[in-house]
């Protein structure tokens, strides 16, 4: 829950899969393996038919509770 109200109106950042395999030095596999899980799907963003895209932040937390 955001504290003021300028983290209100700051942007997400979004990230694509292999940025992301790249931030955690893990394999492309593993990364999808990662954002196939349930608990993930609400890290995801689609954008058209074929691309997606992972908010950060809230992929980090989500990844802080399962791999504790």
């Amino acid at each position: 829950m955001p504290m003021t109200i300028q983290q209100e109106r700051a942007r997400k950042k979004y990230i694509t899969p292999k940025d992301f395999g790249e931030q955690f030095s893990i394999s492309k596999a593993q990364v999808y393996k990662i954002l196939a899980r349930p608990e993930m799907q609400e890290a995801i963003i689609k954008m058209g038919t074929g691309c997606i895209r992972i908010d950060i932040d809230r992929a980090f937390e989500i990844t802080q509770q399962i791999f504790r």
